[in-house]
């Protein structure tokens, strides 16, 4: 059930199937954890619970309810902990970490990210986790001001996911896509708008159209990319992938990309593919969506 609901956040975003997940926890989670069984199979029960609970706070978050999302992400570290799952624990710490940058506070991100390294340790989580909390950190140093140590994690982070062996699934493995995405974000970060294309544009290989949330980000953030650069007709080509896709998909973070579009391209009012790509943007209406 990981697998099938993190796949729906991928494709469709976070207000797509978050009521779903809500009930399956209430209904089925919440009273296995209840059922007699030995103390191994509860904590296997309680990891599973865990990283339900810990997706439940990445849709809930993606949905645009940032308090109610944090609620969940506590409550999945308290699930984490009672199975003894280290791994689980700094993965749900290291979204903490990246809502915290999101909501303007950089200091606690990184602590927060920090945190989860220590917390996984050298020795007892996978090479793609390693990988997954160090592009975090990196990008968490490149928002405090301490380049040399973001540059230092990427690279490791990068030799971490060389190493990775395994199993596909939203908690066992880091997709190079996502990677690159990430090291993209921090580029930028720190100031060096050509390798964070560079990132974007690998990034952008290794996703599908039927990815259609992480496609049309990566698309989005494509465009801004180029636009830096001063690559206006190529960032325009991007963005019309981007609006593409929107109106099939629920996600704050597509709506963000959709404010930065309009900000951007009307920088750009004398630029026919400028003026073009922002009266379809301002065209553009969501369909109705039950709530959820």
């Amino acid at each position: 059930m990981a697998e099938v609901f993190a796949s729906l956040c991928s494709a469709h975003g976070g207000g797509h199937a978050r009521s779903a997940l809500a009930a399956y926890i209430t209904d089925d989670a919440e009273r296995m954890l209840v059922a007699p069984a030995t103390s191994e199979v509860h904590q296997h029960l309680c990891t599973a619970a865990a990283q339900l609970t810990h997706l439940l706070g990445v849709m809930t978050e993606d949905a645009g309810y940032a308090g109610l999302a944090q609620c969940y992400y506590r409550t999945a570290l308290d699930l984490a902990r009672q199975a003894d799952d280290r791994a689980t624990y700094a993965i749900t710490l290291r979204t903490m970490s990246l809502q915290a940058l999101s909501l303007g506070h950089p200091s606690q991100a990184h602590t927060l990210a920090q945190t989860a390294l220590d917390t996984a340790g050298a020795g007892t989580t996978t090479a793609a986790t390693r990988s997954f909390l160090l592009a975090q950190r990196a990008l968490t140093y490149a928002a405090v001001r301490q380049p040399r140590r973001s540059r230092a994690d990427l690279r490791a982070a990068d030799r971490q996911h060389e190493r990775a062996s395994s199993p596909p699934g939203p908690f066992t493995s880091y997709p190079r896509a996502g990677l690159e995405y990430h090291t993209a974000r921090t580029l930028n970060a720190l100031g060096e708008p050509g390798p964070a294309l560079a990132s974007l544009t690998h990034a952008a290989r290794h996703r599908a159209p039927a990815q259609g949330k992480a496609w049309a980000l990566t698309h989005a953030r494509l465009a801004e990319a180029r636009v830096n650069l001063g690559q206006l007709e190529a960032a325009c080509d991007h963005w019309h992938t981007f609006l593409d896709h929107y109106p099939y998909l629920h996600s704050a973070q597509v709506d963000q990309a959709l404010t930065r579009l309009r900000q951007r391209a009307g920088a750009f009012p004398r630029q026919n593919r400028a003026v073009s790509l922002l009266h379809r943007a301002r065209g553009l209406e969501r369909p109705i969506r039950p709530c959820g």
